[in-house]
């Protein structure tokens, strides 16, 4: 036994020796501390929207700023039953599981096997069939085998398994975001849209009053046809905007329904019915670029790539390194001697086997050279990611900010309308202007109403869309 240890401690010695020349054995760099910017350069905005209300600040269930029950049914609604949601939660069991295992692969793994084997006897003999009579015996064998894992394989394939769970979480994290700001912003706009569809209703039924003072005079013989055929035309061109409009309000309940985990027709009862467009009550949380990296998903996403990447590399490097499994056997049994009583034995045998790969044709370092391009792939999606999540909230901030100057002008453009073309049509029934001056007047007025309408809603998916650009979580 003494002569198999010394077999073990010389194998071990020529591992050590074969492990330090082992040429590709590299670590990467850490992952980058890259300097963010102080600030946004629209920071002034998101300091205002931070500010602008005294009810407080948006937290974690930022659309119940929106006060809106309806709103907060969907979000809750689509959160729990949403598919792709409960997929990502899959993936993350999934990934949770793989860790798991790859943990207890971790640890010394021993294989044993036993074997009991002993003589058989000749019952018709009544004796043993052996010669020696005299002799019985009986063996018990236990065997063994330990791998070694000196150069950190299992180690560095726990840690991709444990980067990959990490990249699920965050998935899953990213997924539930994005769920809950579609959810709200397909809500806004179907809320958006019954108001432009009621306000248009409006606008055809006082055009079509119009149209009836026009036929009186024509028929009075106060006004040509052509006025009757121009109003006409107004009403008609009103009017086919109404079926658009149908369609879309129908389409966003369908895929409210779709998120919510429903066939489309499950929230007719629930969202036919006429709402006003919710306007958002509370502050928006400031934040600095750092604080939004931090918590942006796609961001911890792009970490944990990178993680799981490296390791991979830890891999393919573990490759250029012999393994070694460490054997032994253990018998167990008894032996008559000299015609004495049985006596017990124990004989155990231990010994290593090493491998190591001497020539392979290249092929570990082109698999080690592919770990390293991955792994620097995935750096460059990192730094990436960090560029665009800051632009992606500088382009919300300026839009909000865009859209809320855009609406006090459209809010004056209306009020001036209005005037205008109740003077028109003040004018027109004293025969002082013409009809088509009307005409023009009230389709610009309608025209106004549309689209303060539509910035309002834009507005509002705008609010909605920043939460999820600065990562807030649900």
């Amino acid at each position: 036994m003494m002569r198999a240890l010394s077999g073990f401690i010389l194998a071990g010695l020529m591992v050590t020796g074969l492990s330090a020349c082992a040429s590709k054995a590299q670590d990467l760099p850490l992952m980058p501390n890259t300097p963010m910017p102080e600030k946004f350069v629209a920071q002034d905005i998101l300091d205002k929207l931070s500010s602008v209300n005294d009810a407080g600040v948006a937290g974690v269930r930022w659309w119940e700023g929106f006060n809106d029950r309806t709103l907060n049914q969907l979000v809750q609604t689509s959160i729990d039953n949403n598919f792709r949601i409960a997929s990502a939660a899959a993936r993350v069991r999934e990934a949770r599981a793989l860790l798991a295992l790859s943990e207890a692969g971790d640890s010394l793994l021993v294989e044993l096997d036993a074997e009991a084997s002993g003589q058989k006897t000749d019952r018709n003999n009544g004796g043993l069939t052996n010669n020696n009579r005299d002799e019985r015996r009986a063996l018990l064998g236990l065997g063994f085998t330990v791998p070694i894992d000196l150069a950190g394989r299992v180690d560095q394939q726990t840690r991709v398994a444990a980067a990959s769970l990490m990249a699920r979480q965050a998935e899953l994290r990213s997924q539930i975001i994005a769920t809950s700001t579609t959810v709200a912003q397909e809500y806004l706009r179907l809320r958006g849209n019954q108001k432009q569809l009621a306000m248009l209703r409006d606008s055809v039924d006082l055009q079509e009053k119009t149209l009836g003072i026009v036929q009186a005079r024509f028929e009075s013989g106060l006004s040509p046809e052509l006025d009757v055929r121009r109003a006409e035309t107004s009403v008609e061109s009103l009017r086919a905007n109404i079926a658009p409009l149908q369609q879309a309000l129908q389409d966003s309940r369908h895929r409210l329904a779709t998120l919510a985990g429903q066939f489309p027709g499950a929230y007719e009862q629930l969202l036919k019915p006429e709402g006003d467009l919710p306007r958002y009550g509370l502050g928006i949380p400031g934040q600095v670029p750092f604080q939004v990296v931090q918590a942006r998903p796609d961001v911890q996403v792009a970490q944990a790539r990178f993680a799981q990447a490296a390791a991979e590399v830890g891999v393919a490097q573990a490759d250029f390194y012999p393994t070694i499994e460490l054997m032994g056997s253990i018998q167990i049994g008894s032996s008559a001697i000299n015609s004495n009583p049985a006596t017990g034995i124990l004989i155990a045998s231990l010994s290593a086997l090493l491998n190591q790969v001497l020539y392979d044709g290249g092929a570990r370092d082109s698999r080690l050279d592919a770990a390293r391009a991955r792994a620097e792939s995935a750096l460059a999606d990192y730094e990436q990611v960090l560029r665009v999540v800051t632009q992606e909230v500088e382009n919300s901030l300026t839009a909000i900010d865009s859209s809320s100057s855009r609406q006090l002008a459209l809010g004056k453009a209306v009020v001036s309308s209005k005037r205008s073309f109740e003077q028109a049509d003040a004018l027109y029934q004293l025969g002082l202007v013409s009809f088509l001056d009307v005409v023009d007047a009230q389709r610009v007025y309608a025209n106004a109403e549309q689209v303060l309408a539509t910035e309002q809603t834009n507005y509002a998916t705008l609010i909605a869309g920043l939460f999820r650009v600065l990562g807030t979580q649900s």
